[in-house]
């Protein structure tokens, strides 16, 4: 019998081809990676006493205003630990169920715009990292009297919320094309909600007048108002709300006035066809809003007694 002998290009091809392949899975494989001091795994990414801390201090407050109004418990020495009612509940495992909960659900969201392609898993250490260079770069801006959104410093949970904002329009469009209604769905819907799918015209006539003058009849247009302007925007919505005849008191375009109702703005029932992107998204959001709570199918891993031990305080 022979020897089959390969050709070189077919082995270095092989052997390129099993290269890329641990290359690819060593770049996919982040969640294998522990820290020392994480405490449980979601799905295999590791979430650290650090991270989980972030989510325990928004909960802080929340658990404090249930205790007090549930129990009347007062924050004292002892208040953390101190078992409340006849189910023993304790401050400590309150807020840690919470922050379980937000956690969960901000996870759950995470790996969906991951799994869509809108924004890569990052782990605690490179969100921390994006974090604190946002926080130089707006401190810069800052410095420079440059213009940017949002706070000028971000702690880790409302970088988290930033972040989680950004992605959130994005999430969306791509859960619309997942979110099917049919006509028929569409039209149930539709007349569900017919009663707040009207256009509230612009344009209102009240007979009107300043401090100590005699009242006249002009036409008041809500677009003729400036957004900064909120006192005359009130002004307006309260005497659009008004009956016909009735009389409000209050201030537009900077002066006292007093005025009655004499014809109220046109209202305009919508068509379908004109509130069809509104039903389907807002149909979609509902939909995202619900995969993103249902975190039960979250692969939880404890790190021994770490997480049963934890104790807010």
């Amino acid at each position: 019998m022979g020897i089959t002998r390969r050709k070189p290009t077919v082995i270095i091809l092989f052997t390129a081809l099993i290269v890329l392949a641990l290359l690819m899975l060593g770049l996919t494989n982040k969640k294998v990676e522990l820290p020392e001091n994480w405490i449980f795994t979601v799905d295999g990414y590791a979430v650290t006493e650090e991270e989980f801390q972030s989510f325990v201090k928004e909960q802080r407050a929340i658990t404090v205003d249930y205790f007090f109004r549930t129990y009347g418990a007062q924050v004292d020495e002892g208040f953390w630990t101190h078992q409340y009612g006849k189910n023993h509940e304790t401050p400590s495992e309150y807020a840690k169920n919470s922050a379980m909960t937000a956690l969960l659900m901000s996870k759950q969201e995470q790996f969906i715009a991951d799994k869509r392609g809108i924004a890569p898993y990052q782990s605690f250490d490179e969100l921390k990292s994006d974090m604190q260079e946002e926080n130089v770069k707006r401190a810069k801006m800052d410095d420079s009297g440059e213009t940017y959104y949002g706070l000028p410093q971000f702690d880790l949970y409302q970088y988290m919320q930033y972040l989680s904002g950004a992605r959130w329009p994005d999430l969306i469009e791509t859960q619309v094309k997942k979110t099917k209604m049919s006509d028929a769905q569409l039209q149930v819907e539709y007349a569900s909600k017919s009663a707040d799918y009207i256009r509230v015209a612009d344009k209102l006539t009240a007979a009107l007048a300043t401090a100590g003058q005699v009242k006249e009849e002009k036409v008041l247009n809500r677009l003729d108002i400036s957004k900064e302007d909120t006192e005359s925007l009130k002004f307006w919505e309260s005497l659009a709300a008004a009956s016909v005849g009735e009389t409000v008191i209050g201030k537009y375009m900077g002066e006292d006035v007093v005025a009655t109702l004499t014809t109220k703005p046109e209202i305009t029932k919508l068509k379908l066809e004109e509130v069809k992107d509104s039903i389907l998204y807002g149909s979609a959001e509902s939909d995202l809003r619900a995969l993103i709570a249902n975190t039960n199918e979250l692969k939880i891993v404890y790190n021994g007694n770490r997480f049963s031990e934890f104790v807010v305080n």
